[in-house]
C-alpha cells in the first residue's frame, strides 16, 4: 500500500501492462482482479484518461444487464484503488471515472503517437525512426480477446507501419508485414545494389509467397517489373562471364 500521494503515474500498454507509482513498479501479483486492471487499462487509453462509468460497463460487461454491470464494476474498482495504493487511485466525478485527476498520468501509447505524429506529420525520417523505436510491442498482447481492444490496437499497430515506411526501416518492415511491396522493393534494390542477386530474388520470392498465402494474390507491376530487372541482370551476366571464359580458353 502507497501511504503517500503520487506526483507520477506511469503505464505501460504495449508489449505488456505495468505501472508505476513515482517511479516504483506495482507488483504483477497486486492485480488480485483481472478486470481490476482491466478498468486502468481503459482508464489509460481514454482521452484525458476519463470515461463515463456507463462505457466502461458496456465495455467489459457487454452482456451483463445494468444492475449486475454496476455491480461488477464496484468491485472492480475496490480491487484496482486497491493494487495501486490509493483510494483515489480512480475517482468517479459525477458519474465520470478519472484515472488519478491529482497525478501526472504517462502512458507510452501516448508518448508513441505523439513522436509519430510529429515525425509524420513533418516528413522527418529521423524521426520517424525515433518514433518507431518507441513501439515496444502491440497492444496488451496478453488480451488478444477482449473486443474493446481491437479497434485501438489495430490502429496503433497501422501507426507503426506507417513510421516504419516512412522511416525507411524497410527490414522491420518486411519482418513485421511480408506483404508489404514498398518495402520489398527497397529490399531487392539494396540486395542488387550489393550486387546480391540472389538474395534478391529470394526476397521477391518470400514476398510471392506471403501474398498468396495471406491475401490470395500476386506482386503487383511494379514488383515483378523489378524481379525481370534482376533476372535480367543476372542472365547478362552469365553472359559475359560465358564470354570471358570462352575468349580465355586454352582451345582457341
Amino acid at each position: 500500500m502507497y501511504a503517500r500521494r503520487v506526483g507520477t503515474l506511469a503505464i505501460r500498454l504495449l508489449g505488456r501492462f505495468s505501472v508505476a507509482v513515482d517511479g516504483v513498479a506495482i507488483p504483477g501479483d497486486a492485480w488480485r482482479s483481472r478486470r481490476g486492471a482491466d478498468v486502468v487499462k481503459l482508464l489509460a487509453l481514454s482521452p484525458d484518461h476519463r470515461m463515463h462509468r456507463a462505457q466502461v460497463m458496456e465495455a467489459l460487461w457487454p452482456e451483463s444487464d445494468p444492475e449486475a454491470s454496476g455491480s461488477n464494476l464496484r468491485k472492480a474498482l475496490h480491487f484496482a484503488r486497491r493494487a495501486m495504493g490509493d483510494e483515489r487511485a480512480v475517482v468517479n466525478e459525477r458519474g465520470v471515472l478519472v484515472l488519478r485527476p491529482d497525478a501526472r498520468v504517462e502512458t507510452d501509447v501516448e508518448r508513441f503517437e505523439a513522436a509519430a505524429r510529429r515525425g509524420l506529420d513533418a516528413g522527418d525520417e529521423a524521426a520517424c525512426r525515433a518514433a518507431a523505436d518507441l513501439y515496444h510491442g502491440d497492444l496488451l498482447p496478453d488480451d488478444l480477446y477482449e473486443s474493446w481492444l481491437a479497434e485501438p490496437r489495430g490502429r496503433l499497430r497501422r501507426r507503426y507501419l506507417d513510421v516504419l515506411r516512412a522511416g525507411a526501416l524497410w527490414d522491420r518492415l518486411a519482418e513485421e508485414d511480408p506483404t508489404d511491396e514498398q518495402a520489398a522493393r527497397a529490399l531487392m534494390r539494396a540486395h542488387l545494389d550489393a550486387g546480391q542477386r540472389r538474395e534478391a530474388i529470394r526476397r521477391f520470392e518470400r514476398l510471392r509467397e506471403a501474398l498468396r498465402d495471406q491475401l490470395g494474390v500476386g506482386p503487383d507491376r511494379a514488383t515483378v517489373a523489378l524481379y525481370e530487372a534482376v533476372l535480367a541482370e543476372r542472365s547478362e551476366e552469365r553472359r559475359v562471364g560465358k564470354e570471358c571464359r570462352s575468349r580465355w580458353s586454352p582451345y582457341h
